[in-house]
């Protein structure tokens, strides 16, 4: 079977690019190798540049009355006095931006495929890639496809990007996220996040009454956590997060994954583009993962607009030249944070926390910070 463009995963990375080229009047399939549709319990982060793209992209108007707007971040040492508060209002911002379940979001992109005439195949499994001077031929476990560009959007462990030969640095973060949501009658639009002793906690608002947690513990007291009944976990929750935070009731099962980095060596070649997790992926303390990979979907969909198909070596070399830049820099701001936190140090702590006050006070870069957290 023909394609303009050939998707490798149906995540809402994966998702939102098929939308976007699939508006330009390009013929788009979308393979996934689960059997069925995603439906993703996680809870994520939507920023205001997300946001945009999303309404561009005519998906947000179908999630908006479930999104969740957040206007305020507070963020302490839990080993200190430092604390630093980001307040939509001191950046003359509506809000922060949106805490959204990942698979309500799947689900409005999936849904809408027969309306933007994208074909979706279940089941389908990529395991072979050949790339010819004006085609690319995507053999899977059923069928044949062919296009003029595949997109890998496939996750952290892409078989595009595998395929494909693209070369990756990764390396593990030593921690376990712990993923669970409370009930709680704190009523605020605040995501709350403490550096704790071992590692950063945080507590996000999904709606009047729930919040959900990662909590990105160290690997060598993970098993201890894991292994505690819910009342033991949630009263470990309390205690770490102290007067910060009132009565919380766990709503949801625990899950847990390790935490690792991966930074794809390029990000294009050969008519292969990878997006989203596939290219990179970092620590989820700062909460950017899917805007950064939605703002590879943003850059990829404006240049195969501009350009054309035709244009393939150009289209290459912009998305490579813009995107690697960017995600690299996020990457290195995450593992500066870190480590930084990771840190037993006493003088380390002492100037991370008095680092954290004076920013606390210097309202213009509280507002850079703002900006460019909303505009990733």
């Amino acid at each position: 079977m023909n394609y303009d463009v050939i998707v490798i995963g149906s995540g809402v990375v994966g998702s939102a690019l098929a939308h976007s080229v699939a508006r330009e009047g390009l013929s788009v399939a979308v393979l996934d190798a689960k059997s069925e549709p995603p439906n993703s319990y996680r809870h994520l982060s939507i920023n205001k540049k997300s946001r945009q793209f999303l309404e561009q992209i005519e998906v947000w108007q179908n999630i908006k009355n479930i999104a969740f707007p957040y206007d305020q971040i507070k963020v302490w040492d839990q080993e200190g006095t430092g604390f630093i508060d980001f307040d939509a209002t001191e950046a003359g911002l509506s809000n922060l931006g949106y805490i959204v379940r990942e698979g309500d979001i799947q689900k409005a992109l999936i849904d809408s495929f027969k309306k933007s005439d994208i074909q979706a195949f279940w089941d389908h499994s990529l395991e072979g890639i050949n790339i010819t001077d004006d085609r690319i031929i995507c053999e899977t476990n059923k069928e044949s496809f062919e296009g003029k560009i595949i997109i890998g959007s496939d996750g952290v462990n892409s078989q595009v990007r595998n395929l494909s030969k693209i070369s990756s640095r990764s390396w593990s973060y030593n921690q376990t996220a712990i993923v669970a949501n409370f009930e709680s009658s704190a009523k605020d639009n605040c995501i709350r996040q403490t550096f704790t002793s071992i590692g950063p906690l945080a507590l996000l608002p999904m709606n009047s009454k729930e919040m959900t947690m990662i909590w990105s513990i160290d690997d060598e007291y993970a098993y201890k956590f894991l292994a505690m009944t819910d009342l033991e976990f949630t009263s470990e929750v309390k205690k770490y997060f102290g007067e910060h935070i009132e009565d919380l009731k766990l709503s949801s099962k625990r899950q847990n994954f390790p935490l690792h980095h991966l930074s794809a060596k390029t990000f294009a070649k050969n008519r292969v583009f990878l997006v989203g997790d596939s290219a990179h992926h970092i620590h989820p303390l700062a909460g950017l993962g899917l805007n950064a990979g939605i703002g590879d979907v943003d850059c990829l969909s404006e240049l195969i607009k501009s350009n054309g198909l035709d244009q393939i070596n150009k289209i290459t070399s912009s998305y490579n030249r813009s995107r690697i830049p960017v995600n690299l820099g996020l990457a290195a701001s995450m593992e500066a944070f870190k480590r930084g936190f990771g840190q037993k140090n006493i003088w380390v702590r002492l100037l991370r926390n008095s680092a954290f006050n004076i920013a606390n006070e210097l309202t213009p870069l509280k507002k850079k910070f703002m900006k460019l957290a909303t505009e990733l």
